[in-house]
């Protein structure tokens, strides 16, 4: 039995180390996902904001670059005077420095 005793052992510990060197990975996988989504947002990245698919005034389909309506003209972004982030319209308060958007 003392035999089986040290390969049980053996294989305890490896399977221990492989699910902490496991463990270990995914963590640092979910603080570097949260870090990038940080860096985007303070960069002021499109993808970190929100995008408009209707125009608010005429309704119609919007592409997500527009800055303004095909339909009617009618401005999609405000621009902090402070940071100069572009925001799509509606939102109250920049990001960057907290200024309001008018």
């Amino acid at each position: 039995m003392g035999l089986f005793d040290g390969v049980v052992d053996k294989i305890f510990n490896r399977t221990a180390d492989n699910l902490t060197y496991r463990a270990t990975d995914a963590a640092t996988n979910t603080i570097t996902g949260g870090v990038e989504k940080g860096i985007s947002k303070i960069k002021g990245d499109k993808s970190a904001t929100k995008i408009l698919e209707k125009c608010p005034k005429c309704k119609i389909k919007l592409e997500p670059d527009a800055k303004f309506c095909p339909g009617c003209g009618y401005r999609l972004i405000v621009v902090c005077a402070k940071c100069n982030v572009e925001y799509p319209v509606g939102t109250k308060f920049c990001k960057q420095c907290g200024g309001q958007l008018k």
